[in-house]
């Protein structure tokens, strides 16, 4: 027991107490305000990166790295979510708990013929691979099963069932290659910037058949790998494979994702471009780890990441969860002037849904408010804009705070720069010197300039010009009601058309 002074007076020290106690329930007051309704997030405690995202079922799941006991990272496990149209998440009980070991991220594969030879034969067997994280001594890969759709998970009691003695080995993500009939393994050596290729045909015996290093971006270690083929667009039945993997995104000093384009041959992965060449995936700072969707129809490669930055992930300011995921979006190539690049779209395809605002031909040379739509203050909803022409130096798209002027944000393009942003610089609360930083992505040469924005309370993502432009960006503001305008500064801004989807 500690005695209390004589010098310093009762009440004092009560009334010290009670404002400590006023000042911590108000820092951990519900923040619902703030949490996407479409992009998931665990009800509550801290999420970082998708884990096994595999189509089963008429389900598209969702594993996650979380934290069962805490909004800060620890204690790591894999959450579980679900969802049939990819709007609306269901969260299901803990997945796989950690043990001494914590839980890292992987996949999951469905074991349609049994080759694995664990668990019931008699009813569908889902397999999950991920790293067994040993703080402070290794990484191996470990497996665990379910006969019960994902729900329950029993650890193989031989594991590891890949270990190569490093402290730092990790992230497995698995395909099925149908040309070498073959289970295929990319994992991630972090510090040596490379990624290894296993094969197996019984997901328990893995050998080394190849490693890809040392090219593209290389400032930051690498993680989260995976090897998908994308199609081409436009050329009937062909197709190119890619590798992305995470690592420092475009801006120094902050995490992204990266991706090469080659050919894998059931063996080795050949780049097609130089060793120096750097594609990023997205040009914000809040999208990263992202992995494809397992077991999805032919040519339908799907993904989400991990919405937020490790640069301030501690920092955000959400209660009682931390941490939220990017929309879905299927993913191809498309011819540019510079070569293949990554094109993402939405999903669900919005342009099949009724919209709930249209308007064609409009010309805009001061901003236009678009006023009388409730589902601008609902903030969920995707907006279009098509382009028909402009001479203005800069148009867009922003918000405004409607209680404080100097509290807003915007999306748009530089016609002198020749870039797409996003400045959050004064969007509200400010969670490091990174959020300063305008989010910026180059114009792809000979695409139109076409954006589309999905708004979902705390998040922002833009994808431009065919979907070869990403950039996703998290803000915090602290007004709730806003008006939304389109801009155009110093010249005029022709429309084609406007179009506003609400999304519930």
């Amino acid at each position: 027991m500690k005695i209390l002074s004589k010098s310093i007076p009762l009440p004092s020290i009560l009334v010290s107490l009670l404002m400590l106690i006023s000042l911590t329930i108000s820092a951990q007051s519900p923040t619902e305000h703030w949490r996407p309704s479409i992009h998931f997030s665990p009800k509550k405690n801290w999420m970082n990166d998708p884990n096994g995202l595999i189509y089963f079922k008429g389900y598209y799941h969702l594993f996650f790295q979380h934290n069962p006991k805490g909004n800060d990272w620890g204690n790591m496990s894999w959450g579980h979510a679900r969802s049939k149209d990819l709007w609306h998440w269901e969260e299901l009980p803990l997945a796989i708990p950690h043990g001494e070991e914590f839980i890292f991220s992987g996949c999951v594969v469905w074991d349609k013929d049994h080759v694995s030879g664990l668990g019931d034969a008699s009813k569908d067997l889902l397999v999950a691979i991920y790293t067994a994280d040993y703080p402070n001594k290794k990484q191996e890969q470990h497996l665990a099963y379910s006969n019960d759709d994902g729900l329950t998970w029993k650890k193989y009691d031989q594991n590891p069932i890949l270990d190569i003695q490093l402290l730092n080995f990790r992230d497995p993500n698995i395909i099925w290659h149908h040309s070498s009939k073959q289970f295929i393994m990319s994992v991630a050596k972090p510090l040596n910037r490379s990624v290894q290729f296993y094969g197996s045909k019984n997901l328990l015996k893995w050998d080394l058949l190849s490693e890809f290093s040392n090219q593209g971006e290389l400032e930051m270690i690498w993680e989260c790998p995976s090897l998908v083929e994308l199609p081409i667009e436009g050329r009937e039945k062909e197709s190119k494979w890619v590798l992305f993997n995470s690592s420092q995104g475009v801006q120094k000093g902050f995490v992204g994702m990266q991706y090469f384009v080659g050919e894998f041959n059931g063996k080795t992965f050949i780049n097609e471009n130089t060793s120096d060449t750097k594609l990023f995936v997205d040009y914000g700072k809040d999208f990263y780890a992202a992995i494809p969707f397992y077991n999805t129809a032919p040519n339908e490669v799907m993904w989400l990441g991990w919405a937020l930055s490790w640069q301030y992930a501690k920092e955000q300011p959400t209660f009682p969860w931390k941490g939220q995921m990017s929309s879905v979006r299927k993913l191809s190539l498309v011819d540019t002037h510079e070569g293949l690049r990554l094109k993402q779209d939405f999903q669900p395809d919005y342009s099949s849904l009724e919209p709930t605002f249209q308007a064609k031909d409009i010309s805009i040379s001061k901003p236009k408010i678009l006023n009388g739509m409730k589902m601008l203050q609902g903030k969920s909803y995707l907006i279009d804009l098509e382009i028909e022409s402009t001479n203005a130096d800069r148009w867009g798209l922003k918000w405004q705070s409607v209680d404080n002027p100097k509290e807003y944000t915007v999306v748009a393009f530089d016609e002198n720069k020749k870039q797409w942003f996003i400045d959050r610089s004064h969007s509200g609360k400010i969670l490091s010197p990174g959020f300063f930083k305008l989010d910026a992505a180059p114009w792809v040469e000979g695409k139109a300039k076409h954006v589309r924005v999905l708004v979902d309370h705390s998040m922002l993502e833009l994808l431009a010009q065919e979907g070869t432009v990403a950039i996703s960006s998290l803000r915090f503001p602290h007004s709730i009601k806003e008006n939304l305008s389109v801009f155009s500064e110093k010249g005029k801004l022709d429309l084609k058309q406007i179009t506003i989807w609400e999304v519930k």
